[in-house]
């Protein structure tokens, strides 16, 4: 598998509604894996689920591979020995888990 089916991407749509799931403020146009596929593709089971994808705009997705030690920190990257289910990301301004089913969940404190 290399990329989200589209029932995955469908569902990470409707999540941001449109709009960049980091920043809030411009379109969602590229739907940006949470944890690197890495050269070849991934087998791993939770590669191209809901939890692992952000859809960001185009300058968000430039910051997230260019800037990678703030994107770890963001959640925006995961480590490959993370779950994308386990580790919260900065989603809009406030830090949360994502689901496989497209939902926001409240990080715990």
């Amino acid at each position: 598998m290399t990329g989200f089916p589209p029932a995955v991407r469908a569902i990470i749509q409707e999540r941001s509604q449109g709009v960049c799931e980091f920043c809030g403020k411009q379109r969602g146009v590229e739907i940006h894996h949470r944890r690197p596929r890495g050269a070849g593709g991934s087998k791993r089971a939770d590669t191209n689920t809901a939890s692992n994808g952000l859809h960001l705009c185009s300058e968000c997705h430039r910051w997230a591979e260019s800037h990678r030690t703030e994107a770890l920190l963001a959640g925006v990257l995961v480590l490959q020995i993370d779950s994308p289910l386990k580790a919260a990301v900065l989603y809009r301004g406030t830090y949360v888990h994502l689901d496989d089913a497209g939902n926001l969940v409240e990080k715990a404190a």
